[in-house]
């Protein structure tokens, strides 16, 4: 197989990307970090409370990754292993390199610990004591190597697509179960680490949906598109992508009302994420020409340093706490924005030269 085109950014998916990244932001505010400065102000607690299910948006995450894993391999089929470990650690290790360097300078990470975690061991069950908000990257960056390694030696055989279905039904299953209905970051049973799991399941089932994409496309051009009017697909997929984002802004920003079995996000976000990447949905469209789109590009820098944001605003800001009593929504908009705006700052000193470079020695 040869080379294929690779599609430019969708802007509806970096829309996705920027404003789960923000809502992270929210959900780590309201829990730890922020609360501590507020006197236990009861709008707070109440704001955490609603927002508790807001930290499985990292389920979502890992499902985007899998698909766009998947691109990425049809785009290079060829590529091999080496190049394909260099390009990941060189999107990904600049950053964590800043935070982890921070974190053990202001933030009373060891030095240990801080060492390992440059190697992307955190939420591997190699690392013990630090627990802190990366640990997706770590966990991101051996799924999308272990599956191209699988696609490496199995070439996106029925067999292997097989084996995937496996892998995301033992790793959803292995944190539903132990946690009762939630995911978890704890090693299980002495060798079994529930953040793993989550990362292999979910980057696996992203790239089983782009499978699944591209066949139903394929059978839609020789099969269905003659039989179906185009205004009847648009109003299914808004109807379907509507339907599925609004319950997902419930479960997440409403968790009062949610279910307790949030396996439900993993269902909610394929529907809405497979309907996203169709673009013939009318909210698609809209938020497709919002101009916060173009800020998708600094979610990955947003999440990585939104714990030294946080050390400055403890530093800072947040010391006034009467403030933040009497001003809850500003506050929390203020917070917000900074940890974005820092992580904007990261993106341009870091982030993007790191890659500029990167690019340029491996090609």
């Amino acid at each position: 197989m040869g080379k294929m085109n690779v599609r430019t950014k969708m802007r509806n998916i970096e829309f996705i990307r920027i404003f789960f990244a923000i809502s992270i932001v929210y959900f780590h505010l309201l829990h730890s970090f922020m609360i501590p400065f507020t006197d236990e102000t009861a709008a707070y607690q109440e704001l955490a409370l609603q927002s508790r299910y807001a930290k499985y948006i990292v389920e979502c995450f890992f499902i985007m990754s899998g698909y766009f894993l998947y691109r990425s391999i049809l785009a290079d089929p060829g590529q091999k292993t080496l190049d394909f470990v260099m390009k990941k650690w060189i999107r990904l290790w600049p950053v964590l390199a800043v935070s982890t360097i921070l974190s053990v300078v202001f933030l009373d990470v060891s030095l240990q610990e801080g060492f390992l975690n440059l190697f992307f061991l955190q939420s591997t069950g190699l690392t013990t004591a630090w627990t802190g908000l990366n640990w997706y990257i770590s966990a991101f960056f051996f799924a999308e190597i272990f599956y191209f390694m699988m696609y490496k030696a199995m070439k996106n055989s029925a067999a292997m697509k097989f084996l995937i279905c496996l892998i995301v039904y033992f790793g959803y299953t292995l944190n539903l179960v132990y946690t009762e209905g939630g995911f978890a970051r704890k090693v299980i049973y002495g060798v079994f680490s529930l953040a793993m799991a989550r990362a292999v399941a979910g980057v696996g089932l992203g790239y089983l949906l782009g499978n699944f994409y591209d066949a139903l496309t394929e059978k839609w051009k020789t099969q269905y598109a003659d039989r179906f009017k185009v205004n009847i697909v648009t109003i299914l997929v808004t109807v379907t992508e509507i339907g599925s984002f609004s319950f997902l802004l419930l479960d997440f920003f409403a968790g009062k009302r949610a279910g307790k079995n949030q396996f439900v996000v993993v269902l909610l976000f394929s529907a809405f994420f497979f309907c996203m990447l169709t673009e013939k949905g009318l909210f698609s469209k809209m938020i497709g020409r919002l101009l916060i789109c173009k800020l998708g590009k600094y979610a990955y820098s947003i999440y990585a340093m939104q714990e030294i944001a946080f050390y400055i605003l403890e530093k800072t800001f947040w010391k006034n706490t009467e403030f933040l009593k009497t001003h809850v929504a500003a506050s929390l908009m203020i917070s917000m924005a900074f940890a974005a705006v820092t992580g904007a700052v990261v993106y341009h000193l870091i982030e993007k030269p790191a890659s500029e470079l990167g690019k340029k020695l491996l090609l």
